[in-house]
């Protein structure tokens, strides 16, 4: 059968010879589903278990094992729409340890082959396996693993990924061929999920698969517009470089400007480590599994590898996997509990969001009370119910899902709302999107306090004091009706007074606030404004480009398509907006009580900072954060939220923490206030 086509139920009986054709197919299946759409339908221990079956099966029965068996394969299918790139060095797989007992079952191989040889540990990332090759220097092809022989040629991708240098420091080798992993961090893949759900776009299951999609895109553009980064931990070609060990290699890989482990895991209590013998091992793995909901990023085991590259090459590898390299694995993280009801949730876009109302379950140290089911299709593919037996997990250690029915309650299916909870408006589908909204985005409660909430938030207009229940509050109470209506607070003090919970130094404080935010960069108005499919960083572009609230009402489709990482369909939901009557005078009403500062717009290489990158951190006394990044773009330079080795500059107010710390490491300049001014 084609390997792309679903398997049919799995047969009955206990025939070796039908199971095992059934596992394959099976596997090949979702090891397309994996690699090729990055859209899994089970968890990695689900597969890992069918995985198993299969191993043991062609153990028992030796004449059932294929040459292009799964077992022997490494990775899957490659796009037919992306340029193929040849590994000098195949990227095999890792053999996996999934318990105790598989572990020290490795070692004792390892022990009998190689003696007591030194083993480095680091974290196994959860992320796409990637390769760089540098020609004299400078990134020459970046790629894929593909099936370990052939991978994809994702070059202008990675090339959006920061933590990719595209010219080496130091004295380096002609030729270089690094690998590593691309992966998404847990905070930026919720805040990825929770605009898509709002703007009614599909969700991602979880980042492995998130960064495998983002970074295999045709265009580069879109890999820009996700949140990728990366990891190297290897060089594929040590001889070339005159490296004798692993420990060398990421030594050598910091010198010429990598990011490494070494490197993210500084300053947390998980550590690269060299040790010998099984018992140290183990209790660093022990760490390791106690540490990972602390890691920014998510991990899924830790990896032992033989330290010395001699002993790497004596040792050899099997036709999948290397014999000096392990991946201890964590057990999964999912828990049983049951579904008590489903409810809807309006969000500020008119999305209706079914949700999961869950038994409390402890899952991955915290409890989970809810789940999303982001919308109609998910319930029917799930084919939940109230009352149901459920199997949860938090995509990514972050956000609780829902992955299968263990026991169905044997409840009437879950029928979704034709009207909005909150408004009584008759919900509709718009086109081909798989969310189902309310229309009323002027009378409908909830999308009214939405649009206030997301216009004050931190990222937006940053007026703080205005969390949903102070919202609530002042919308029930007549005192504001939308984002416009909360300058007219300062001269409604009085009534503010009479308010539950209302007390003079709470409205004195909320009116500092709201006269402070009177005077916002562009890009945090353009994004405050809630227009579908613009976050932060496409406001930041859009802004950039229009220059001030005239040129954002002036705006044309050619010119916003013009922007790059913008693209059309970002185009046409900001040409929808502008040209609704209602925005245009919501933006009238704005531009009267606020006053964004103008963007002067520069050519490439103009400005005094021009090719320079400016970190700020700590307390700032002389400016806002906000003003010191848009007085660096301004001149032509850079404003970055983290060190790296490529800052020029960081600017330390009081207090400053880990990026002073991160600066000081790496050697990068750091300034006071004053200094920044003078050079102003």
């Amino acid at each position: 059968m084609a390997e792309t086509q679903k398997p049919e139920k799995r047969p009955k009986g206990k025939d070796p010879a039908k199971q095992a054709e059934w596992l394959a197919d099976a596997l090949r299946w979702h090891n397309h589903l994996y690699y090729s759409k990055a859209e899994p339908e089970i968890t990695d221990a689900e597969y890992d278990a069918l995985m198993r079956e299969l191993e043991a099966l062609e153990a028992e029965h030796p004449e059932l094992q294929s040459p292009d068996s799964p077992t022997v394969q490494v990775g899957a299918g490659l796009r037919t729409d992306l340029a193929k790139v040849e590994h000098r060095v195949p990227m095999l797989s890792i053999e996996n340890a999934m318990n105790e007992e598989e572990a020290r079952a490795w070692f004792k191989r390892l022990a009998e082959d190689a003696g007591d040889v030194e083993l480095i540990c680091e974290p196994k990332y959860d992320g796409l396996s990637c390769e760089l090759v540098y020609e004299d220097g400078r990134l020459s092809v970046a790629s894929t693993r593909g099936d370990g022989k052939v991978g994809e040629d994702v070059t202008p991708n990675v090339k959006t990924i920061k933590t990719v240098p595209l010219k080496l420091k130091g004295k380096f080798p002609k030729r270089l061929e690094v690998r590593g992993e691309v992966y998404i961090e847990k905070k930026a893949f919720a805040e990825l999920n929770e605009r898509l759900e709002q703007e009614g776009a599909k969700t991602y299951v979880n980042p492995r698969n998130t960064a495998s999609g983002s970074l295999r895109q045709i265009d580069y553009r879109k890999s820009a517009a996700r949140p990728l980064s990366a990891v190297w931990y290897q060089v594929a070609n040590p001889e070339d470089a005159g490296l004798n060990s692993q420990s060398e290699s990421i030594r050598a890989l910091q010198r010429w400007g990598f990011l490494t482990s070494a490197d993210l895991l500084k300053g947390s209590p998980l550590q690269v480590k060299t040790l010998k013998g099984v018992e140290a091992v183990i209790g660093l793995f022990d760490v390791f599994k106690a540490q990972r909901h602390a890691l920014p990023f998510e991990i899924d085991g830790m990896v032992v590898k033989v330290d010395d590259h001699a002993a790497q090459l004596e040792l050899g590898a099997r036709s999948k996997s290397p014999r000096y390299l392990l991946a201890m694995k964590f057990a999964p993280e999912e828990r049983e509990t049951v579904c008590e009801q489903i409810e809807v949730q309006v969000g500020r876009t008119g999305a209706i969001t079914p949700v999961a109302v869950l038994v409390p379950v402890k899952v991955g140290g915290v409890t989970v009370t809810h789940a999303s089911l982001h919308n109609a299709d998910e319930i029917e593919r799930l084919g939940i119910r109230p009352g149901d037996t459920v199997m949860v997990h938090r995509a990514g250690d972050v956000i609780p899902k829902v992955l299968r029915v263990v026991k169905s309650a044997g409840a009437k299916p879950f029928k979704f709302p034709t009207h909005c909870p909150r408004c009584d408006s008759e919900l509709v589908k718009l086109g081909e999107e798989v969310v189902i909204r309310c229309p009323n985005h002027l009378g409908c409660p909830a999308q009214v306090m939405g649009a206030i909430v997301h216009f004050s938030s931190r990222t937006a207009m940053n007026i703080e004091g205005l969390a949903e229940k102070n919202v609530e509050q002042l919308l029930e109470a007549g005192l504001i009706h939308d984002p416009p209506s909360l300058y007219e607070l300062p001269g409604k003090r009085d009534e503010m007074l009479q308010l539950e919970r209302w007390g003079e130094k709470k409205i004195d404080n909320l009116i500092e606030e709201i006269e402070k935010s009177r005077t916002p960069i562009l890009a945090k108005f353009i994004y405050a404004l809630g227009i579908r499919n613009v976050g932060e960083t496409v406001a930041g572009l859009i802004a950039n480009e229009v220059g001030s609230i005239d040129g954002l009402l002036n705006a044309t489709d050619e010119q916003l398509n013009e922007i790059e990482g913008v693209g059309p369909i970002i185009a046409e939901s900001v040409i929808k907006f502008l040209h609704d009557e209602h925005n245009r005078g919501l933006i009238e009403r704005l531009r009267g009580e606020v006053h964004p500062k103008e963007v002067k717009k520069l050519v490439a290489g103009e400005g005094k900072f021009s090719g320079m990158t400016f970190v700020f951190t700590g307390s700032l006394t002389r400016f806002t954060r906000d003003e010191a990044e848009v007085m660096v773009r301004d001149r032509g330079g850079k404003a970055s939220g983290s060190v790296s080795k490529k800052t020029s500059y960081v600017v330390a107010g009081e207090n400053a923490g880990s990026k002073l710390k991160k600066a000081n490491d790496l050697g990068v300049k750091v300034i006071t206030e004053d200094d920044f001014l003078a050079m102003l």
